[in-house]
Formats: C-alpha cells, sequence, structure tokens
C-alpha cells in the first residue's frame, strides 16, 4: 500500500501544477491525507463506482489497485473502471498499483511516475493527464496550413 509521505508529497506537487478542489478516490479513502489542502474527496467502492452515473467532473482521481480490496477485482473491471474514470468522471489520474498491472496501464494510455527498477518494492504510480497526453507536434500550426499569400507564387 502506498505509504503516507508518498501521497501527501504527490498531492502537493499535483496542487502545484493545477488546483485541486473536487477528487474521488478508489480502493482506499484518502481523507485523512488532506491536512495541508482544502480538497473535498470523494471514496467509492469498484461496485458502487461502476454504477455510479455520471453527474459531475473531479479534478483528480486517485485509484489504489495494491489494497485488499481489490485482490479480486477482474482485469475487465479494472479496465471499465479507469476507462470511466478517464473518459468521463476525471481530469487526471493517478494509479497506484503493483507491477503486475503495467501493460493494462499503458494500453489505457497512462505514464509511469515511478520508474519499477529504482526500487525493490512492487509497487508503481501511473498517471494519466489528459492536458499532457498527446504533445502537439510541429507540422499541426497554421504556418504550414494554407497561406492566401502564397497562392499565386508557387504551384503545388
Amino acid at each position: 500500500m502506498a505509504q503516507q509521505n508518498v501521497i501527501t508529497s504527490m498531492l502537493d506537487d499535483l496542487s502545484h501544477e493545477q488546483p485541486i478542489q473536487t477528487a474521488v478516490c478508489i480502493g482506499q479513502n484518502l481523507a485523512q491525507y488532506n491536512t495541508n489542502h482544502s480538497i473535498q474527496w470523494t471514496y467509492f467502492n469498484v461496485s458502487d463506482f461502476l454504477n455510479l452515473p455520471f453527474t459531475q467532473r473531479y479534478d483528480l482521481g486517485f485509484v489504489f489497485f495494491d489494497t485488499d480490496q481489490m485482490l479480486d477485482v477482474s482485469d475487465q473491471h479494472k479496465s471499465q473502471l479507469l476507462v470511466k474514470l478517464r473518459d468521463l468522471l476525471a481530469k487526471r489520474i493517478v494509479v497506484a498499483c503493483k507491477l503486475k498491472d503495467e501493460q493494462l496501464l499503458r494500453a489505457l494510455g497512462f505514464t509511469q511516475l515511478i520508474d519499477k527498477t529504482a526500487h525493490e518494492n512492487d509497487f508503481a504510480l501511473w498517471q494519466f493527464n489528459i492536458l499532457t497526453y498527446k504533445h502537439v507536434p510541429d507540422w499541426f500550426n497554421s504556418k504550414f496550413w494554407a497561406n492566401p499569400e502564397n497562392w499565386n507564387k508557387f504551384r503545388w
């Protein structure tokens, strides 16, 4: 399970990047780590979350796959949970998991925060941020689009 100092420092870093006012957590209730932040936490278990209708979008989603509650959850339910969270309910997602979930998280577009070779524990942190998901390529700007000033100068 993720340590308190890792969670607290991560919340500090994430709140410096973008303000976090609302957050949802799945697998472990994080309201206890809200000492320095004014984050409104909402906790769900997996079955309640998968049946949750779309009513609001949260600033942050925190998922713990390495808790006792999540041991019985199938890969299909994990995938459904992450896709629903990513596509509907959260702007940014942080996932704390075991190394065996690497393939699932990479397939869903998550990027790794903590390198698994940097420590000997079976623990990894992943994130998904829609703002940094895909970098804009160089050719995708007005410089390479139709330039009316060149219409009679060049023949394509």
